[in-house]
């Protein structure tokens, strides 16, 4: 992408994903910015936008649609640039002026940004009114934003406007910029005043793409609610996303160096490290805090191994090791409700072939035994393709009272239970973590319901909870799931509030803030006192909910998640027969 513009004249359509790889489809090269604009639009989850591309005095009407190719696991974006079409005698200067009035600024600020008078913006005002045949401003908003009127780059940035589609496209295309040249991103989204960088290492292409998206997503929210309360210090932040695909070590390699080579203050990210353990060294070379979601005990035993080399590191959620804890505890809170009563006292266990989904290791049969349960199958699931027919026909065949799932692609494990629910399987499916992914119940509908899910960390109910869950559903028109989301806006919260406490954005003093305070998140409590840096789970880490995270195990009814413990949080009494059409009942459960 190494044009500047589109010639005057021109019809252009092309395609981009969000590793901002571009197909022309007709017409001349499009401009490198346009193309950004492009990979910001897929991360806004909106089906289409339209406005108006504005660029060394060309204007230009642009349309974008989400579109998927049959066959593909993920989306791109289909961009068709026309030349613009003014309607009814408005002119160009007074596009620029309508754009900032549907950003709800007022005319003294408008003034500023186009360097000209208040008296004179009112003057266009007026003849907008006019001309459009409208009685206020709403209805010159209402306009602007029904006929893609909103023109970008917005003439003195997105910070402190309405959040409007194309200014969550905007921030985004400026958060996914390369550093590498001017055509990168518009000047005007940048601050003029030493600026805190906080880069994010995402996953937006692969298998993990779901929760890459809701990553950035959730990050982007924070920094914006951060810099409209004046930044940290009066220094306002800056985002920087870096795109990678979680298996292809090549594609995260270049990521982290990206963020190197930018010098971000600090660095998020959620699980991709576990599967990239070089991110850790690139890390403790780099010096400067590292915030990840590996669910790891690995990681977390080696940062307490050698404080002196992994200092800056920190597993914002509890390990996996939890994950087997929780289940047992599950097993005896469900039979201590008296609403199920097993067959055979047998589990079936589906675990992903990758380290960070090894649930069930070693002594997990021995303390099952202690309760009086035992395995009666084990499965080895690759990370795609796997052979799920073969795995529910042996799942069947074992007849377990309760299937274990440790494999986290929703698109995979909604293959798994469909063919349970179709094939009349009658036990209970618990999944580690993957079934909270909204694409889950995307994909099956209704079949979702009955599934059971756990997660080391999820969103809690709260002011501050029921907030953020309102701005993420007005802002990109979707439901954000219990984890990531708000994990990512914590992991940015966390750094501006230590920040904040250390005066500076000093890395040995962040760092040393976040070891010795505690900080109440969306996602619960995060006191990382201990040595290996990462959060208590509670209750089977810590018997104390007010210095830990809460490893909740819900159940999905209607569409939604309804937590069933622990019991200061849930109930088993809550828990609903899962069923499929004219079958009955699951058995082994009673109906209250």
């Amino acid at each position: 992408m190494t044009g500047n513009r589109l010639p005057r004249a021109s019809h252009a359509e092309f395609t981009t994903d969000h590793r901002g790889r571009t197909t022309l489809l007709r017409g001349p090269e499009p401009p490198a910015l346009l193309a950004l604009y492009a990979r910001g639009f897929l991360l806004t989850n909106r089906s289409e936008i339209q406005f108006v591309y504005r660029a060394e005095g060309l204007l230009q009407s642009i349309r974008m649609e989400r579109q998927r190719t049959r066959g593909e696991q993920h989306d791109h974006a289909l961009v068709s640039a026309n030349p613009l079409v003014l309607p009814q005698g408005v002119t160009p200067r007074e596009i620029d002026v309508l754009t900032l009035v549907a950003l709800g600024l007022p005319n003294a600020e408008i003034a500023g940004r186009l360097g000209t008078s208040p008296r004179t913006v009112t003057t266009q005002i007026e003849r907008l009114l006019h001309k459009l045949e409208q009685r206020g401003r709403g209805g010159l908003a209402a306009i602007a934003v029904d006929a893609g009127l909103l023109a970008l780059p917005v003439t003195g940035g997105v910070e402190g406007v309405a959040p409007l589609a194309a200014v969550g496209l905007e921030q985004f295309a400026a958060a996914l910029r390369t550093g590498r040249g001017p055509a990168a991103v518009p000047d005007t989204a940048l601050a003029s005043r030493h600026p805190i960088v906080i880069g994010t290492l995402a996953a937006l292409t692969g298998i993990a793409a779901d929760d890459g998206e809701e990553m950035v997503r959730g990050a982007a929210l924070a920094i914006e609610e951060i810099n409209a309360n004046g930044g940290v210090g009066g220094r306002r932040l800056e985002h920087f996303v870096a795109g990678a695909d979680l298996f292809d070590p090549a594609s995260v390699a270049a990521a982290m160096a990206q963020l190197v080579e930018a010098q971000v203050d600090a660095i998020t990210t959620n699980y991709i490290s576990a599967e990239n353990p070089f991110l850790l060294e690139t890390a403790a070379d780099y010096g400067r805090p590292f915030l990840h979601l590996d669910t790891f005990q690995q990681h977390v035993d080696l940062v307490e191994a050698r404080p002196e080399r992994y200092w800056m590191v920190y597993q914002t959620c509890p390990s996996e090791k939890y994950y087997a804890l929780a289940f047992r505890r599950f097993l005896g809170e469900l039979e201590a409700s008296r609403r199920y009563d097993p067959a055979n006292r047998r589990i079936a266990i589906v675990e992903m072939d990758s380290a960070s989904a090894r649930i069930a290791g070693e002594g997990f049969d021995r303390e099952l035994a202690a309760i009086g349960w035992g395995v009666s199958a084990r499965y080895a699931a690759p990370v795609r393709n796997t052979d799920w027919q073969k795995i529910a026909r042996g799942i069947r065949e074992a007849a377990p009272d309760v299937v274990l799932v440790a494999h986290y692609v929703p698109d995979e494990i909604a293959i798994l239970h469909r063919l349970l629910v179709d094939g009349g399987f009658r036990g209970l499916v618990h999944y580690v973590y993957g079934a909270s992914i909204p694409r889950f119940r995307d994909v099956l509908g209704t079949l979702s319901d009955g599934a059971i899910w756990s997660s080391v960390t999820s969103r809690m109910d709260s002011d501050s909870a029921t907030r953020f869950h309102r701005n993420y559903v007005m802002r990109y028109r979707a439901e954000p799931g219990p984890s990531q989301a708000s994990s990512a806006y914590d992991q940015i919260q966390l750094l501006a509030w230590s920040w904040a406490r250390n005066g500076s954005t000093v890395p040995r003093g962040t760092c040393k803030v976040l070891r010795e305070d505690v900080y109440h998140g969306l996602n619960g409590i995060y006191y990382f006192g201990g040595a290996g840096q990462s959060p208590l789970s509670y209750p089977d880490g810590t018997s104390d909910p007010t210095i830990g995270q809460v490893l909740v195990t819900s159940q999905i009814q209607g569409g939604k998640s309804v937590v069933l413990s622990p019991p200061l949080f849930g109930s088993m009494a809550r828990l609903q027969l899962p069923g499929h059409k004219d079958q009955a009942p699951w058995a082994g459960l009673t109906a209250d």
